[in-house]
């Protein structure tokens, strides 16, 4: 499976990795795949562990530990959307499958905690025997992944001019100064304001996506998101906090 994860602190996006090696190590130490130097972050704090389609999120032994959908937890299988938390910084994981559309569930909800435990409850026992934590493997499999450096502020709007043939863009309506556009060039844009409401705007190839990051639900043509990922298109129109947007397409 592809899958990646993205780490913000204070709802600014500090970095994306992709998963794609069998163990990615974050913690403080610079040996790690993912470095948060933070005092909060113990040297090697937690793992992400990808056992055949299955991706786990495993805490080691860590000084704080971390949490799971706002649950703590040590060892446990994660889902497209779920949020990690390791300190003061949030980890969201993608399954970019999911994002790509090539399987039928863009809605799919966030899994909280209760929501597994009720699932699993109603699996099959193989499947039961899928989702059982991993076997630990020693420092060599502590593989190195690939860093993609990313993303600024919270939100980046420039004077409206023309921009990328098929790219689409938001144009503010409120909480900014109308008419001004935030471009969506990026492969993760957040929107919102830092430190309260905000959303994450998912660029893949030409298809766009918009997922809630932290605070209150945004609101796609007035209609407040269920969890999940939620495409957008031109005409569109999106309120995140106090902000106000309409998508467009810079190429018309």
């Amino acid at each position: 499976m592809g899958a990646r994860v993205v780490l913000s602190l204070d709802d600014q996006i500090v970095t994306e990795v992709e998963l794609g090696k069998p163990v990615t190590v974050l913690g403080r130490h610079p040996a790690c795949d993912i470095v948060v130097d933070h005092p909060a972050v113990s040297g090697r704090h937690m793992l992400f562990r990808l056992v055949g389609k299955t991706v786990y999120a495993e805490d080691l032994a860590s000084t704080n530990g971390m949490k799971i959908n706002g649950i703590a937890a040590s060892n446990q299988v994660i889902h497209h959307l779920d949020l990690i938390e390791v300190g003061r910084h949030k980890v969201h994981f993608f399954d970019d499958d999911m994002l790509a559309g090539r399987v039928g569930g863009l809605e799919s909800t966030v899994q909280t905690d209760y929501e597994r435990t009720t699932m699993s409850q109603q699996q099959q026992p193989a499947a039961e025997a899928a989702t059982r934590p991993a076997p630990r493997r020693g420092d060599d499999d502590l593989a190195r992944t690939t860093l993609i450096p990313r993303l600024g502020p919270a939100q980046e709007s420039v004077s409206t001019g023309e921009g990328e043939a098929g790219v689409l863009a938001l144009r503010v309506l409120a909480g900014g100064k109308a008419g001004d556009v935030v471009p969506l060039t990026r492969p993760n844009t957040m929107i919102g304001a830092a430190g309260a409401d905000t959303a994450l705007v998912i660029r893949r190839g030409r298809s766009f996506f918009i997922a809630r990051l932290s605070g209150g639900a945004p609101r796609l043509n007035r209609k407040e998101l269920a969890p999940g990922t939620h495409a957008i298109g031109p005409r569109d129109t999106i309120d995140v906090g106090g902000w106000s947007f309409e998508v467009i397409d810079t190429g018309s």
